[in-house]
């Protein structure tokens, strides 16, 4: 019982700055300030999200994978609505995955920082297209995260757009879960793959 009020608490914790991120963002006449404040929103609804789905869940040292990343996808499409961008994103999951707290965090946080960076830069303005999110089951005791885009594809891996920072996040939860980003050009487009060893 003290556990569920801690994640409710929490929880509302992080709406409250999610929601000065947003109102900071509005105010802003700066674009880049925007697009800052914005992936700062997106990363904070990842872990509230997270509290969100533990104090309403009877089981708190697990995630239903499904619903946690389909909510959190429809943050991350109401935000790209905040900041004009017209790229929608679509999710698919399976829908009998659980995994520990932990490593959902880390699994919502890449997949955040892996649309985000799909936002900003497969589609120059003024193009549009869709990014799509999927996670499944692959063989036994596996799951793969992927995100893909029909956009402009890979440039350059090898030095990092913008700050960075998002490529830094995205190493660091991959670390966790013990596996590596993999990239794959599409045709057209980027594929952005994440996999990851899970209980059977």
């Amino acid at each position: 019982m003290l556990l569920t009020e801690v994640n409710h608490r929490v929880a509302n914790s992080l709406s409250i700055v999610m929601a000065l991120a947003r109102m900071q963002a509005s105010a802003t006449p700066h674009p880049a300030a925007k697009d800052a404040l914005h992936e700062v929103q997106a990363r904070v609804a990842a872990i509230a999200g997270i509290h969100r789905r533990l104090y309403t869940s009877s089981d708190v040292r697990v995630v239903e994978m499904d619903t946690y990343l389909g909510s959190l996808v429809d943050e991350l499409n109401s935000s790209l609505i905040e900041a004009e961008r017209k790229h929608p994103i679509r999710y698919t999951g399976v829908t009998e995955l659980s995994l520990p707290t932990d490593m959902a965090v880390s699994v919502g946080i890449a997949m955040t920082e892996l649309v985000t960076n799909a936002r900003k830069y497969a589609y120059p303005h003024p193009a549009n297209g869709d990014i799509r999110v999927r996670l499944e089951r692959v063989g036994e005791g596996k799951a793969r995260l992927s995100v893909e885009d029909d956009g402009v594809g890979m440039l350059d891996r090898s030095t990092a757009q913008g700050t960075g920072v998002g490529s830094r996040i995205v190493t660091a939860m991959a670390d966790t879960l013990r596996t590596t980003l993999q990239y794959q050009d599409g045709t057209p487009g980027t594929y952005a793959v994440l996999e990851f060893a899970v209980a059977t």
